[in-house]
């Protein structure tokens, strides 16, 4: 088997990164820092998104990277 150096380590790190993605709805307002609206609070437990409200979803969602130092 061939192995490149970091490679390995590369590898768990985007699959962590992948899950945390997958859960970072719920994870959000949990964050220190982090307060939310009413409307917010139902948009990251399922409601359905209207196209206004697309930029807010958005919003919190590049907050919620840049909290976790996923971003560039």
């Amino acid at each position: 088997m061939i192995r490149w150096e970091g490679q390995t380590s590369h590898f768990f790190m985007d699959i962590k990164m992948i899950e945390e993605i997958q859960q970072w709805e719920k994870e959000y307002p949990t964050m220190n820092g982090v307060t939310l609206n009413k409307r917010e609070k139902e948009l990251l437990d399922g409601a359905e998104i209207k196209s206004h409200e697309g930029m807010v979803f958005g919003r919190m969602y590049a907050d919620w990277k840049k909290r976790k130092g996923y971003e560039v």
